[in-house]
């Protein structure tokens, strides 16, 4: 005669599976917030001591935006507003005292795009940002002439009055 006796039940149910998934999927989330945050720290730094310095050099009560530029040194613009409640723009590098300008004193980001796109219509604008040139104030402008093959462009104009400074032209793609 044969034993009857039951069949064991197997060791993963579908409710040890579900939490096993579910503790696998919580821990690989919370690895990539880590190494997210690690990654970014050094950036984040950075931005919060170029808030500090502005802030200080400029009297500033409110920062707008923060811009980093690098092109023959690096550099970081804060755009904010100082105690006389007045728009202003300070660029930042390593070795050299804090420059502060008035938006006033300078041409407007609008006024320059406006200039720039009845100038080139074809143009995608991708970025318009303040920045420095052989430590001049500028704007640059990253686009896209509109040509095929695609050729992406910076174009450099003067912070003050808009004046055209000089353009590079990145090599189009040429292969995968």
């Amino acid at each position: 005669m044969r034993a009857t006796a039951r069949k064991r039940k197997p060791f993963m149910t579908l409710k040890r599976w579900l939490l096993l998934i579910t503790a696998f999927l919580l821990l690989l989330l919370t690895v990539s917030f880590i190494y997210f945050r690690e990654v970014q720290s050094p950036e984040w730094t950075a931005i919060s001591a170029a808030k500090e310095q502005a802030t200080k050099a400029a009297d500033l009560t409110e920062i707008e935006k923060v811009h980093h530029h690098i092109w023959q040194k690096n550099s970081w613009v804060v755009e904010g507003i100082n105690q006389q409640d007045e728009h202003v723009y300070v660029w930042l590098t390593e070795k050299q005292q804090p420059v502060i300008m008035k938006a006033s004193e300078g041409i407007s980001e609008k006024s320059l795009k406006d200039d720039f796109i009845s100038k080139r219509p074809l143009a995608e604008i991708k970025r318009i940002q303040p920045g420095l040139l052989d430590d001049k104030t500028v704007w640059e402008i990253y686009y896209n002439d509109g040509e095929k093959p695609d050729h992406y462009r910076y174009d450099f104009y003067r912070f003050d009055d808009g004046a055209f400074i000089d353009s590079y032209t990145l090599p189009a793609k040429t292969g995968p």
